[in-house]
């Protein structure tokens, strides 16, 4: 009886050692920009919303000249309100925006969308082709 005791106890701990990073990974979102022509990985930024703390955090990947730009709304894309935008440009480099800024980067706990697009500073243009929509419901649990 305690054999099989044991056996219990050590696979419960077991499942619920693996079940706590699967639950925080489901609270963080990783995103890429659309297509980008003549980038190695096929996108030109990746990015990565935690909900904890509602940080947006995007990084321009790929040596061409252009930056990366994401769009922040309460709601999807297609028809949110759009709360703040925030680019950076140069391979390697990154922004982050958090709650901690206050003011529009303390987002609703709602559903909440993304634009990531591929970014001419220069123009403040993007390519709709080279943009990648995102919407999740940041709740936060």
């Amino acid at each position: 009886m305690k054999k099989v005791l044991g056996v219990a106890t050590a696979a419960l701990i077991s499942m619920l050692t693996l079940a706590a990073p699967a639950s925080a990974a489901d609270h963080t979102k990783h995103m890429h920009t659309g297509d980008a022509y003549g980038s190695v990985t096929g996108w030109s930024g990746e990015g990565v919303f935690t909900e904890e703390g509602d940080r947006v955090h995007i990084c321009d990947t790929d040596a061409d000249g252009r930056g990366v730009i994401i769009y922040v709304y309460k709601g999807t894309p297609a028809d949110g309100y759009l709360r703040y935008s925030i680019n950076v440009g140069g391979e390697g480099n990154c922004v982050t925006k958090s709650a901690a800024n206050g003011g529009v980067y303390d987002l609703p706990e709602s559903r909440v969308g993304f634009k990531f697009c591929r970014y001419w500073k220069a123009d403040d243009r993007y390519h709709s082709g080279e943009c990648k929509d995102y919407d999740f419901l940041n709740d936060n649990s």
